[in-house]
C-alpha cells in the first residue's frame, strides 16, 4: 500500500448519510493506531491566521453555553494569530465519524457549519453541517459544501480569500518528521521516498488489510475474491484505472467511476464483500474506499460508518431459481433499491461469482447472500 507524501489529507468525498428502510423484499503499518488525530491547527493558508474558538463568556459554563444565546456566541469560530500554544486553536479529528472537536470544549461538541458562521454545536449523529474532510490539497470542506473549501472561510469575519488545511504542530509517533494522518490514520512521514517502480505498478498482486480500520467501527466478516456483472455477457463491474504515480494511491481512488468492461482476471475487476458492514471493496483501490450509489453515480468514496450510500447486500430470494436470486442491491427504500443500474454503460443485472474454488471446483468462502461458508477450503 503506497503512502502518501506528509501532510496529505483526506480526498475530497462527499457521502450521503442517509436513514434506511431495509428488509428482505427491498431491492503496510503494524501499529495500533488510536481513533482520533490530535494536537494540530486548522490554518489559513499562506497567512498566519488560524481558526479559533471564542473564549467562554464571564458566568457561562459548557452547559449554559449550548442554551443561551450570549454564551452560544462563546463558541462561536473566527480567525486568529496562530498560537499553537492555545488550547482554544488545537483540534482533534474522529476518523469514524468525521467529527472536528476542539481540545478547549467539551468532546460533545462539534465543528458545526452554519447558515452564517461556525460554532461549536452539541454533536449530532446524522447532522451533515458536521461531517468535515480534506482535499488532496489539505484544504477543510465542509460536506454540505461538497468541494468549495473557501465556502466555511466566507462564513469568519476578517478573512482572506484562501482555504483553510490541516497543520500538525505535536508528533504522537516520537519523531518529529512523522504523524497521524486525518485520513488513513496511520503513520505518514516527510520525506518518504516511496520506489518508483511502485509508484507506477497498476495491477494489485494481493489484498491489503490492515488490522485496524478508523473507518470501520465493527468487526469485519470478509467474503473471498468476487467478481461482479452480468457474466451472460461477460460484463463486470470495474474501478476506472488512474495512475498512481502522479497524485499517489489515497488521491487516486477518491470518487473514481465505476464503469463495465469485459471480465478479465485484473485487480480492478475483483471485489469483496464485508457481511457485517454490508460494504463492498475493491482490489485495486484498497481498504479505504467502498463502493457508494451517489447523486446518481456509482463511484468509490472513502469509507463513512453508517453511510446509506455504501452499504449492499445480494437478494435472497425464495430459492436457487429465483431470477433475482444473488443479484446486487442497494440498502433503501423498495422503490429504489435498483436505481444505480442507471449510472453503468448497459442495464444489467448485476450478480457476483466466487473467484476462490476447492479441491473439487465448488466455490469456497463465506456466501454473499446468507454469509454461510461454502466448500472444503479452509475456513
Amino acid at each position: 500500500m503506497i503512502l502518501s507524501t506528509a501532510f496529505r489529507a483526506l480526498c475530497s468525498v462527499c457521502v450521503y448519510l442517509t436513514l434506511m428502510v431495509f428488509g428482505n423484499h427491498a431491492c503496510g503499518d503494524n501499529f495500533e493506531s488510536p481513533a482520533y488525530a490530535s494536537n494540530f491547527l486548522l490554518k489559513q493558508k499562506d497567512t498566519n491566521q488560524c481558526l479559533v474558538v471564542m473564549d467562554e463568556l464571564e458566568g457561562c459554563s459548557s452547559e449554559h453555553s449550548r442554551l443561551t444565546d450570549s454564551c452560544t456566541n462563546s463558541n462561536r469560530i473566527t480567525f486568529g494569530e496562530c498560537d499553537e500554544k492555545k488550547p482554544e486553536q488545537r483540534w482533534l479529528f474522529d476518523f469514524q465519524k468525521k467529527h472536528i472537536h476542539s481540545l478547549d470544549r467539551s468532546t460533545d461538541l462539534c465543528l458545526t457549519r452554519l447558515s452564517h458562521n461556525l460554532s461549536m454545536e452539541v454533536c449530532q449523529p446524522a447532522s451533515l453541517e458536521q461531517l468535515w474532510f480534506f482535499n488532496q490539497q489539505d484544504h477543510l470542506y465542509s460536506r454540505v459544501d461538497y468541494f468549495d473549501p473557501l465556502a466555511l472561510v466566507k462564513r469568519l469575519p476578517d478573512n482572506t480569500a484562501s482555504p483553510v488545511i490541516f497543520h500538525f504542530i505535536d508528533s504522537e509517533t516520537g519523531d518529529n518528521q512523522c504523524y497521524l494522518s486525518p485520513f488513513t490514520g496511520r503513520t505518514e512521514c516527510a520525506g518518504f521516498a516511496a520506489d518508483a517502480q511502485a509508484l507506477k505498478q497498476q495491477e494489485v498482486e494481493s489484498w491489503y488489510w490492515s488490522d485496524h480500520w478508523p473507518w470501520q467501527p465493527q468487526p469485519t466478516k470478509l467474503t473471498e475474491d468476487l467478481k461482479l456483472g452480468d457474466f451472460s455477457s461477460n460484463h463486470c463491474l470495474a474501478v476506472t484505472q488512474c495512475h498512481m504515480d502522479s497524485v499517489g494511491q489515497y488521491d487516486c481512488f477518491g470518487g473514481a467511476k465505476v464503469q463495465v468492461s469485459a471480465c478479465q482476471p485484473v485487480s480492478h475487476q475483483v471485489w469483496r464483500y464485508d457481511l457485517v458492514a454490508k460494504t463492498l471493496f475493491n482490489k485495486q483501490a484498497g481498504e479505504q474506499f467502498c463502493l457508494s450509489w451517489l447523486s446518481g453515480k456509482l463511484t468509490m468514496e472513502h469509507c463513512l460508518p453508517g453511510s446509506g450510500s455504501q452499504k449492499w447486500y445480494f437478494a435472497q430470494g425464495k430459492g436457487g431459481k429465483y431470477p433475482e436470486r444473488g443479484q446486487l442491491r442497494w440498502f433503501s427504500n423498495p422503490n429504489e433499491h435498483c436505481d444505480y443500474v442507471k449510472a453503468l454503460d448497459f442495464d444489467p443485472i448485476v450478480k457476483f461469482e466466487i473467484l476462490k474454488k476447492d479441491i473439487q471446483g465448488e466455490d469456497c468462502g463465506y456466501n454473499p447472500i446468507d454469509g454461510l461458508w461454502k466448500g472444503l477450503c479452509v475456513h
